[in-house]
């Protein structure tokens, strides 16, 4: 017990050491520092306002604009930044696995801890937009923390999977910005699902980032819990993946410290 308690321990204390150094060199050498964490969507809000012009996108929903794309545009970045973050946690730390008795999965979560951070800041200020625009936080909101986990939780899956390919051949991580950003595309993030069509309802339908999004504004635009049934679909996905990539990766991260 005692053990299993002091590799506990000493997990946790290294998940937190290398928390503190991935997100202080995240901004280091930089003149605007954390402010970057801000730009990054206000660019992509100022893209989506421009696209929705231009396509002529309304919300038959009506809900106002601003806080329809930032809601969707919030945990959009927060599966691609956990994503894009699972390859590089593990290889930058490659050298501490080969002098400590330590598990990979440490550096997998402890590089999510950042984007992760960054989101509850993007939460905090999409109460404050919500506010502004008439929303008054409800008890509903009580399970957006659970939306939260489902999407990092399915970017951590997919991150393994593609990083136990990318241990032998990196060709899956230099196409993954392209998959990634295709997928913004193939999710309603600043634009409705009422207007995919219905030869194209699957990609909706078994997108677990959308099903996710469309639950985030069910929760905040019409204060209403999240579907069951989307729910239960969506965690069995998630759960499927997940297990998927954790077998897989388990067996060949074994020979990390062979190949880097």
């Amino acid at each position: 017990m005692g053990t299993v308690r002091n590799s506990l321990s000493y997990n946790l204390a290294l998940t937190k050491t290398i928390f503190k150094r991935e997100f202080s060199a995240l901004y280091r050498r930089t003149a605007l520092g954390p402010v970057w964490a801000l730009l990054s969507p206000a660019a992509y809000l100022a893209v989506f306002i421009f696209f929705r012009l231009l396509f002529g996108l309304s919300n038959p929903e009506g809900v106002p604009m601003l806080p329809f794309l930032f809601s969707g545009l919030t945990l959009w970045l927060l599966f691609s930044t956990t994503l894009s973050a699972v390859f590089p946690s593990i290889i930058s730390n490659v050298s501490i696995l080969k002098k400590m008795p330590v598990s990979p999965f440490v550096f997998v979560f402890a590089g999510a801890l950042v984007p992760l951070f960054t989101s509850a800041v993007y939460m905090v200020l999409l109460e404050v937009l919500l506010i502004v625009y008439g929303y008054a936080p409800t008890m509903h909101h009580l399970a957006i923390p659970l939306v939260v986990i489902m999407v990092q939780a399915f970017a951590l899956a997919l991150g393994l999977l593609a990083s136990t390919f990318g241990l032998y051949r990196q060709d899956i991580i230099q196409a993954l910005p392209t998959f990634i950003q295709l997928g913004m595309f193939a999710t309603p993030i600043f634009f409705s699902p009422s207007i995919v069509p219905e030869a194209l309802r699957w990609v909706v339908d078994y997108n677990p980032v959308a099903q996710c999004v469309g639950m985030l504004r069910e929760i905040i635009f019409n204060a209403s819990w999240p579907d069951l049934a989307s729910l239960g679909k969506t965690i069995a996905v998630i759960v499927v993946f997940g297990l998927v990539a954790f077998a897989f990766f388990k067996r060949t991260s074994r020979y990390l410290a062979d190949l880097f």
